[in-house]
């Protein structure tokens, strides 16, 4: 019988906890109020005031505090975990984000828990005894229901697909861990280079501006970095762009690139095919400019406008300047 808890792993990206972990206190939250369980968060590595900060969302907060795990290793994370488990016992479900680190981790322990697991995952509720969850398939053309019905559950939560709860009325307690480690954990890291500019995160910005090959050029997105400079924006990109070597593929959306969930989502000269909606359409509000007025991504917008990016960006920008 797993421990009446649902443990949620927090992530660390440059320093911070990311908006993803506390988007999986509304996940965690929502399952746990039906059933009566504890939320409880996890920490591998990260500082004092991190765990202290989870502390606010969660009654308990495991703390495994070792500097080998400061930078994210898949086999290193996943030798904490099970480690914690043996320890603690089996959580009736444990959650973590979408990212490329939790979709990395996730499907290992589910192998060593010999339990389900579902990725992507939109939404989780129970029915009965059982947990299901909702995640898109093909390509975001269609959603399918998974029933999970062996403890723990795993479960990989998509950025933006619950809100962040607000903080507990009383602090959580925070638990520091020891944990003893092989020094033959089956792989060793030999190296560890970032494709990633040292630009706002995409993952984790609430304004993101985007081009597509509507504007013309690689020379153009100078005017797209302007206005995402003056609305404290991160600058994303279609695949088309980064197939064409115009922008770096960290900065391409889609379901080949990375899944954002940004308040405010802003697409020029973009024409929006599946594979790029699949990647932005949880953001809070979307705005759409392109030339075509069939283009697909108006059918996905909240606010549209037929335009010339490369006219429409030097206006907008010039106008929140004169704001400012």
């Amino acid at each position: 019988m797993a421990d009446k808890k649902i443990w949620v792993i927090a992530e660390i990206r440059k320093g911070n906890l990311t908006r993803s972990t506390s988007q999986l206190f509304g996940a965690a939250y929502k399952i746990a109020d039906q059933k009566n369980l504890d939320v409880v968060g996890v920490l591998m590595g990260g500082e004092k005031s991190h765990a202290e900060s989870l502390a606010q969302k969660a009654s308990l907060v495991l703390w495994i505090n070792d500097p080998g795990l400061e930078t994210y290793e898949a086999t290193r994370y996943f030798h904490a975990i099970w480690q914690l488990i043996e320890s603690k016992g089996k959580p009736v479900v444990i959650l973590a984000s979408a990212s490329s680190s939790g979709l990395e981790l996730m499907p290992r322990l589910a192998i060593r828990c010999e339990t389900g697991y579902a990725s992507f995952c939109v939404d989780i509720w129970w029915e009965g005894s059982e947990l299901v969850a909702r995640r898109p398939i093909y390509g975001g053309r269609a959603y399918e229901e998974l029933a999970l019905i062996k403890e723990p559950a795993l479960f990989t939560i998509r950025s933006g697909a619950f809100s962040i709860p607000g903080n507990l009325p009383n602090s959580g307690k925070v638990e520091t861990i020891t944990l003893t480690f092989s020094d033959d954990l089956g792989l060793k890291l030999i190296e560890r280079k970032s494709t990633t500019s040292s630009k706002q995160e995409l993952s984790e910005a609430e304004c993101v501006v985007a081009g597509g090959r509507g504007l013309g050029s690689p020379e153009n997105f100078k005017l797209l970095e302007e206005l995402a400079q003056e609305l404290d924006a991160a600058v994303g990109s279609s695949r088309a762009v980064v197939d064409s070597g115009w922008r770096s593929h960290d900065e391409q959306v889609g379901k080949s690139g990375k899944t954002i969930s940004p308040d405010l989502y802003i697409a020029f000269g973009i024409s929006g095919v599946i594979h790029h909606i699949l990647g932005m359409n949880t953001s809070k509000v979307i705005v759409a400019i392109n030339k075509d007025p069939e283009a697909p991504i108006f059918r996905n917008s909240d606010y549209g406008l037929v335009g010339d990016a490369l006219e429409v960006i030097p206006v907008l920008t010039k106008e929140l300047r004169s704001r400012r």
